[in-house]
């Protein structure tokens, strides 16, 4: 997401917090796949979001922290498409196609993968129960969309417990008043973070405080 899209958002550290429990902190990279950057709205973003995906998964490996690669995957039979699908009757990112694939130069070394059907990363997953193993307890959020598979991951992970914040210039959409209704949502509802990509690569380096 541009700085233009967020409009005026708040970004930076949260302007305040509750004791924080102890726990690992994570990224979570939602959807850097060849088929969403084909939407005309998010095509021109590629370089820039990839660039600073990429700064960030750098810096959680210098730290040594949990690095989880989240991709859409669909079956042909439709057995797995959303509603919406359904009614354009039309799917995508199929298995064992370049559009399920992440981008080519995304830093994909040492992670953990999930592969999604639903926005939310934890909608029919295992994420959990991967963030459990790891130990984590706060979570870094990143990718497209930010309207919908970022933001919707954020609402469920503060459904489920965890503190999550949101690396907003390391997402974007094609849909920007959306977003900017959604992340003024997620900071101001549920007190999640909006971090720009300084913040965001010191909550990588320092831990969550």
């Amino acid at each position: 997401m541009s700085q233009t899209d967020r409009g005026t958002v708040p970004t930076g550290p949260a302007t305040s917090r509750m004791e924080q429990p102890i726990g690992e902190t994570a990224l979570l990279v939602i959807d850097l796949q060849n088929s969403y950057f084909e939407l005309p709205g998010l095509a021109h973003t590629k370089d820039a979001v990839l660039a600073r995906v990429n700064e960030l998964i750098a810096a959680a490996h210098d730290a040594g922290r949990p690095v989880v690669l989240v991709r859409t995957e669909h079956q042909r039979d439709g057995s797995t498409w959303t509603l919406n699908m359904r009614e354009d009757r039309q799917g995508f990112a199929f298995p064992g196609t370049q559009q399920a694939a992440f981008l080519d130069d995304l830093d994909t070394r040492d992670h953990v993968e999930i592969v999604k059907t639903r926005d939310s990363a934890f909608h029919g997953t295992n994420l959990r129960a991967e963030l459990d193993r790891l130990g984590v307890a706060h979570v870094l959020v990143c990718g497209v969309s930010t309207h919908s598979c970022v933001a919707q991951t954020a609402i469920t992970g503060f459904a489920e417990d965890l503190h999550v914040a949101v690396a907003v210039d390391s997402t974007a959409s094609d849909h920007a008043e959306l977003s900017r209704a959604l992340l003024q949502f997620l900071h101001k509802e549920m007190r999640q973070p909006l971090l720009d990509q300084a913040a965001s690569l010191e909550l990588l380096r320092t831990g969550w405080s």
